[in-house]
């Protein structure tokens, strides 16, 4: 006797939905990665993993754990609700202030990274 089990509707939705999730996490990992000017190879090494299984992030083959994402957060600065959702906090940031209350070393830093940042998107 043969049996054959069948997937049911509600576990078929669910699992498309997470293809779907990772797909637009990986789409979103990767737009974070390229505006911090980071290459898959040092993102893939920060996280602890092969460059292989990295460009499964992005894809979205493979969806990101907690301690990636912290990791993310925490070393990078990627915001781990904007790679879930799509939608970031939004957070004022007055550049004046900033300045104002900064030393010659955190603004040039500051200069140098945001022209650096102009420059790779006038490069796309």
């Amino acid at each position: 006797m043969k049996f054959t089990l069948k997937k049911s509707r509600k576990v078929e939705i669910m699992e498309n939905n997470k293809k779907d999730t990772n797909a637009s996490v990986g789409k979103r990992l990767k737009e974070a990665r390229k505006n911090l000017g980071r290459t898959q190879s040092e993102t893939a090494e920060l996280l602890g993993v092969s460059e292989e299984h990295y460009r499964k992030y992005e894809s979205g083959a493979t969806g990101l754990s907690a301690d990636k994402l912290l990791i993310l957060y925490h070393k990078y600065g990627i915001d781990p609700t904007y790679l879930i959702t799509g939608v970031g906090v939004k957070n004022e940031f007055d550049v004046d202030s900033f300045i104002a209350n900064s030393n010659k070393e955190q603004k040039d830093e500051f200069i140098d990274r945001v022209l650096a940042y102009v420059s790779r998107m006038m490069k796309k």
